[in-house]
This record gives C-alpha cells, sequence and structure tokens, in this order.
C-alpha cells in the first residue's frame, strides 16, 4: 500500500506540473490593470474547505507582509505537511493525500486565489492586500484541473490574480439588458472597478481573449453553448445535453438531472485567452440555462444570494433552493 500512495503522490505532482507548464508567460495585455503591492498593513484571507466547499474546516484573515508567500500564511493558521522540497501540500491538520487502488478514489489539496486555479507552487506565490487563499480537499479522479471556481465572489473581479486585474464585460443575449446592469450594479458596489456591458454580438474577438467575461443568456446564446461544447477541458461537472440541464459528480457518474425552470453559475478561465487556459488571467462565468425562466433565477441568485454559494465550485438553483455542484 505504501508503495501505490508514494506512486499515486508522484503522479499528483507530476499533473501539477503539467497544468502549471503553459502559464510560464505571465505577461500583461494592454487593459489589464495592476494593483499596488502590499505592504505592513496588507491583510490577506486563508480558507480551508473538503469535498469542494461543502464542508468549510477554517478561514481566517491574517495580516501579510511584502513577500509572504501562500504557503507561509497557510502555515501560520493551520498544521501543514509538505513533500517534495515543500512545493507539494500532502496534508492540512492532519487531513492528508489519499489513494486507494488503481483508479479510484484520488484525494489532494488544490489551491486557488481568489477562484483562479493557482499556476505555480504554494511556496512561490506572493499574496498580495485583500487575496483569498482557498485550499480544498477533494476526489480529482474526474477532473484533473478546474481552472476556476466561483465561491470567493466578487473574486477574481475585485482583486485578480498576482496583483492583476482585467476588466469585466457582461456580456448578454437579446432580452437581459437590464439583468446586466443589475450585475454591474452589483459588482460596483462590491468595489469592482472597470465594469461594463455589452450586447454578446457586439462583443470583440479581443474583449474575449483579455477581459473578465459574465456571459449572460440561455444554451442558445453561441458563446455559451460553445463553452458547452467543450465543457469537460474548461473542468465544469454541469452540461446541457438532450434538452436537459445535467448534472455530474466528482466520479463523472450522472448524479442529477434538471429541466425547465433550472439555472446555472460555473466559472472557468478563458478559452479565447491566446495563451490558452490556465494562464491564470481572464476569467469566463457563464449564468445560463435551459429557458428565460433558469437565466432568471441564475441572475437573483448571483445579485441577491452570492453569500449562500460562498467556497462552492459551481451551483444549480432549481425550485429556489441553491444546488451546489459537484
Amino acid at each position: 500500500m505504501r508503495g501505490r500512495q508514494l506512486a499515486g503522490l508522484i503522479n499528483t505532482v507530476l499533473l501539477v506540473v503539467l497544468l502549471c507548464s503553459c502559464s510560464a508567460n505571465t505577461s500583461l495585455p494592454a487593459n489589464g490593470s495592476t494593483l499596488p503591492s502590499t505592504d505592513r498593513h496588507s491583510s490577506a484571507k486563508v480558507v480551508v474547505t473538503r469535498d469542494f466547499g461543502k464542508v468549510v474546516l477554517l478561514e481566517k484573515t491574517i495580516e501579510i507582509g511584502e513577500d509572504t508567500t501562500a504557503l507561509e500564511a497557510l502555515q501560520q493558521v493551520a498544521e501543514v505537511e509538505t513533500k517534495y522540497g515543500g512545493g507539494f501540500v500532502n496534508a492540512i491538520n492532519g487531513i492528508s493525500s489519499e489513494y486507494q487502488g488503481v483508479n479510484q478514489q484520488k484525494k489532494d489539496w488544490l489551491f486557488y486565489i481568489n477562484g483562479i486555479s493557482v499556476s505555480t507552487g504554494a511556496k512561490d506565490y506572493i499574496l498580495r492586500d485583500g487575496d483569498i487563499q482557498h485550499w480544498d480537499f477533494h476526489d480529482w479522479g474526474f477532473r484533473q484541473f478546474i481552472p476556476a471556481i466561483i465561491g470567493c465572489f466578487p473574486e477574481p473581479f475585485l482583486h485578480g490574480y498576482g496583483g492583476v486585474v482585467y476588466p469585466t464585460i457582461i456580456a448578454y443575449q437579446d432580452g437581459w439588458e437590464k439583468d446586466a446592469e443589475r450585475i454591474a450594479d452589483r459588482l460596483s458596489q462590491l468595489g469592482v472597478g472597470s465594469v461594463s456591458t455589452k450586447n454578446i454580438g457586439e462583443l470583440l474577438a479581443e474583449e474575449r481573449e483579455s477581459s473578465n467575461l459574465i456571459l449572460l443568456g440561455n444554451i442558445d446564446c453561441q458563446p455559451v453553448e460553445e463553452l458547452n461544447q467543450i465543457w469537460d477541458r474548461l473542468g465544469f461537472y454541469v452540461r446541457f445535453t438532450d434538452g436537459s440541464l445535467k448534472v455530474f459528480n466528482q466520479k463523472g457518474d450522472c448524479a442529477a438531472e434538471y429541466d425547465a425552470g433550472a439555472g446555472v453559475i460555473q466559472a472557468t478561465q478563458s478559452p479565447w485567452n491566446p495563451m490558452g487556459i490556465g494562464v491564470c488571467q481572464n476569467v469566463v462565468w457563464t449564468l445560463s440555462g435551459l429557458d428565460e425562466a433558469g437565466v432568471n433565477t441564475a441572475v437573483d441568485t448571483l445579485v441577491n444570494r452570492y453569500s449562500d454559494f460562498e467556497y462552492a465550485y459551481a451551483v444549480v438553483i432549481a425550485n429556489e433552493e441553491i444546488i451546489r455542484v459537484p
């Protein structure tokens, strides 16, 4: 068993290296902005959860210095066991990586900064003022890479990643202009700058490539449909298929199916970024559903009930209930 566990750990490290290798180029697009560097008055939030954010184990805001790393911050509030030269977090507060048999349970600690999957080791990421670092312990057998999650809202629209913040465009399908304005107003109230709304039909290619996007529309909306077609590459656990909205569990099995009236909120890193998914730059969120009612319930949830999906990876809203996914 020890040999199998070691092999599993090595596989996970190799997986992380592979996923992060595409993000070595961190150049800033022309329309990105940089936040001020941290100072002695800066703070960051450390969150530790399990099972895709369903169980909160720890959350604490701490003061950080100019060069405080994510690992150092975690070590301030939790007992941490590392491996492979300190670059791999194997255990937090006694909860350790698990490997049970070939192609079965594979659980590790994965972490996010402001809702974006981190492209470097915890000992190399320098925290910025306002950052939320979120560690989650879950089974990654079905989705080895989940590029972004929604549970740190209003992040990453507020503080971005690595101190770089991209402008946010709420791109709406015909008929949802007022809803897009409601979302923009909420983001502005939460301190997010550089927020605009735009009809999806008028969205420019360069805006898709280098902006944070919140897509507002049903499955007939072209970019929503485009994302749905590559749902597996984007780390989604929800997809539209055969006239229904299907939810998949951590093993990849269909766990639930919804029809008219259900909405979904999920996130990924932008597949339209020329540098690819995983570069930790701009994100794409979708607020969608099979019909008008589904889209409307997704909008209402984001605007009025965002605290109810704190630390979630994605959510489906059905019959006024917010269902965490997976």
